[in-house]
């Protein structure tokens, strides 16, 4: 808290002190409700989880009618289209909605293989023949595995069982441009 309160007051800006606030008020709130020891659970062990989806749609167009056919969607709500991750968003003051890509899983794939790629995963020739093996050998939550030898990071869903499938030099690249982008959008 001490830190938090620190940033308060180094925050060069009424933005970022806007930021500080918040984290403030998060922090109190989980002690008020008695939730400091779930999160720093949660916090410590936040790779031994999968991110939760709500929902999981092949394609857009799928995930915008779910969106667009529910009166008062929540908001903000990480949900699957296809194997990325993405938030779908709804504005009670105006009653737009949408779906927006979300950088969830990259982060954990990024620490992940900072720590190393096991030398021994799984592989196989197709993703159908990745999917198969799945089926019988859930990743808990993460498994590493190989398709045609680029090598995989396997998600388990097992609210809404199944697996996603993350190409992890597509991703970690993607991930580096998201955060050039974020970075540039700041230093504006």
């Amino acid at each position: 808290m001490a830190l938090a309160r620190k940033a308060l007051e180094e925050a060069p800006g009424p933005d970022q002190a806007k930021h500080a606030l918040i984290l403030i008020n998060l922090l109190n709130f989980l002690a008020d409700t008695g939730q400091t020891a779930d999160f720093e659970d949660f916090f410590t062990h936040r790779l031994d989880y999968a991110p939760l989806a709500m929902a999981s749609f092949a394609t857009r167009e799928e995930a915008e009618i779910w969106l667009k056919g529910l009166a008062e969607p929540p908001s903000p709500a990480r949900i699957l289209i296809g194997d990325e991750y993405y938030l779908a968003w709804y504005s009670r003051e105006d009653g737009s909605r949408g779906v927006s890509r979300d950088f969830t899983i990259e982060p954990y794939i990024e620490e992940l293989t900072a720590r190393g790629i096991p030398p021994n995963t799984p592989s196989f020739k197709t993703r159908e023949e990745a999917e198969a093996w799945l089926v019988h050998h859930p990743a808990s939550p993460f498994s590493f595995l190989a398709i045609a030898g680029e090598h995989y990071f396997a998600v388990h869903h097992k609210r809404l069982k199944r697996h996603t499938l993350h190409p992890v030099a597509r991703s970690l690249e993607e991930w580096e441009e998201e955060k050039k982008t974020a970075a540039r959008q700041s230093a504006q």
